[in-house]
C-alpha cells in the first residue's frame, strides 16, 4: 500500500495534485476542485491533531471499525466509496486562493510523512491510530479524490 512515507509515494501524489485547477471537473460526486482542496486540508488537519471531530458511535457500524481485522481492511485494503458524507468539520474552511489551498495541503503532506512512529491523534470513525496508519489513509483519501478529479 503507498504511503505518504515513502518519499516516491509522496512524490507522485504532489505531482498529481499539482495537474488539479480551479477548472477541473469533478467526474463523480458534489465536490468542485477547490471545496476538494479545502476538504483534503482539513482532512490532513484532523490527522496532525489540529482539528477534532467527534467520534462516530455508539452503533455497531462505528464499533466495528475501530477494530482488527475491520479497521485494516478499511485503511489498507478497501477502497473508499464514492460518494460517502463528510462530517462538517472536514468542510470547515470556505475555498479561498487555490493555490494557497494546494499549498496547504502539500505542507501538511509534508509534515505528516515527517511524524515519528507511534500514537497519534484519533480518527473520528477509525478510534486510535498510528502515524503509520495516518500516512497510509492519507495517501489513500488524497488519491481517492484526485482520481476523482481525473489526476
Amino acid at each position: 500500500m503507498p504511503t505518504l512515507r515513502n518519499e516516491a509515494d509522496r512524490k507522485a501524489l504532489v505531482e498529481r495534485l499539482a495537474r488539479v485547477t480551479p477548472e477541473s471537473k469533478a467526474q463523480w460526486g458534489r465536490f468542485d476542485a477547490a471545496r476538494m482542496m479545502c476538504h483534503l486540508g482539513d482532512a490532513l488537519d484532523e490527522g496532525l491533531g489540529r482539528r477534532t471531530i467527534p467520534r462516530l458511535g455508539p452503533g455497531l457500524g462505528p464499533a466495528l471499525l475501530r477494530h482488527f481485522p475491520v479497521k485494516h481492511l478499511a485503511i489498507y485494503v478497501v477502497p473508499m466509496p464514492k460518494g460517502a458524507k463528510a462530517p462538517r468539520e472536514l468542510l470547515a474552511e470556505e475555498p479561498g486562493e487555490f493555490e494557497a489551498n494546494r499549498r496547504r495541503v502539500v505542507a501538511a503532506v509534508e509534515e505528516m510523512a515527517a511524524m515519528p512512529s507511534g500514537r497519534a491523534p484519533d480518527h473520528f470513525l477509525l478510534g486510535s491510530m498510528s502515524w503509520a496508519q495516518w500516512n497510509a489513509l492519507g495517501w489513500k483519501h488524497i488519491d481517492h479524490h484526485l482520481r476523482q478529479f481525473g489526476s
